[in-house]
């Protein structure tokens, strides 16, 4: 696991794609890194598969279980703005609930979604905006989300597709293909509950004790590849992340986190890099990460 690190200073060639499952997917495993190459000039691109229907209210008022997706849908497109992404596409499937909820059955729901519609709509974005870069989540969508899995999976399959000649996933408004160069994974590191318990509660705030299924949650270092430094922009992150007052509420524990405590959580972002695969001789040179080797 190395630390990105990059010479080049203007990136208004380059082209990142990032396709998530709910709104607050974007800013709170990634936030940081797209509001950093945003200001850096790349153009972002955001596709959010459901609205979050069946999220949690953290604050009293604002929504309903009948308009929750409404209203995160307009706390994304809020998110999005603050982190600079240029092009934002929601889709209209339902969300699938934590793993195990009677709402995984919904036929409707996105994990139910027809594999082949979805990859259509995928590949047609991709072929569209025509990104260097497709980022989702590792195939465990960082703690089991079901439908973060699903994204994983059904980007990752439209990132091969794109540049497949034969597909075409709508032979009436044909699209040429486009190869993308990268295909990458945000991940967290293995035990980062626990550490991140560990840090607040040490500074007298509540949080709730992990599970023993949670202490499982994340990837084992040495499955990483690189950690992007975003605390630059960690006051951009933050406030893409309370966009989403729907999921944050007045009792978010790092509203009262000393400053280098927050740095250590939200200051670093972990990611895999899928495709190509690096090589020993990658992680030994002096720059790796996210658009680092693209020829433009």
């Amino acid at each position: 696991m190395k630390l990105a690190t990059t010479t080049i200073t203007d990136f208004s060639n380059y082209r990142l794609l990032a396709c998530f499952a709910h709104p607050d997917d974007e800013a709170f495993p990634v936030g940081g890194t797209l509001a950093m190459y945003s200001s850096l000039g790349a153009s972002i691109a955001l596709i959010t598969t459901t609205s979050g229907q069946l999220g949690e209210i953290r604050q009293d008022g604002i929504a309903t279980k009948d308009t929750l997706g409404n209203v995160r849908s307009a706390e994304l497109r809020e998110s999005a703005q603050a982190l600079g992404i240029n092009r934002l596409n929601i889709l209209t499937y339902k969300d699938s609930g934590m793993a195990g909820w009677d709402a995984n059955k919904d036929p409707d729901a996105f994990i139910n979604a027809n594999p082949s519609i979805i990859r259509s709509q995928l590949v047609k974005e991709i072929r569209t905006f025509k990104p260097h870069v497709l980022l989702t989540f590792e195939p465990t969508g960082l703690y089991g989300h079901p439908d973060h899995i699903s994204i994983s999976q059904q980007s990752t399959d439209a990132f091969h597709y794109s540049g497949e000649a034969t597909y075409e996933p709508d032979p009436d408004q044909p699209i040429a293909p486009w190869k993308v160069s990268k295909l990458i994974y945000c991940a967290r590191p293995l035990g980062y509950r626990k550490e991140w318990y560990d840090k607040l509660t040490a500074h007298g705030i509540e949080m709730p004790v992990p599970s023993d299924e949670q202490l499982t949650h994340g990837t084992p270092a040495n499955e990483i590849d690189f950690v992007q430094d975003v605390r630059a922009h960690l006051e951009q992150k933050i406030r893409s992340i309370l966009c989403h007052k729907t999921q944050t509420g007045p009792n978010w524990p790092y509203r009262n986190a000393p400053k280098n405590v927050i740095e250590s959580i939200l200051g670093y972002e972990h990611y895999i890099q899928v495709h190509p695969k690096l090589t020993e001789t990658d992680l030994n040179q002096n720059e790796i990460g996210i658009f680092n080797g693209i020829q433009i």
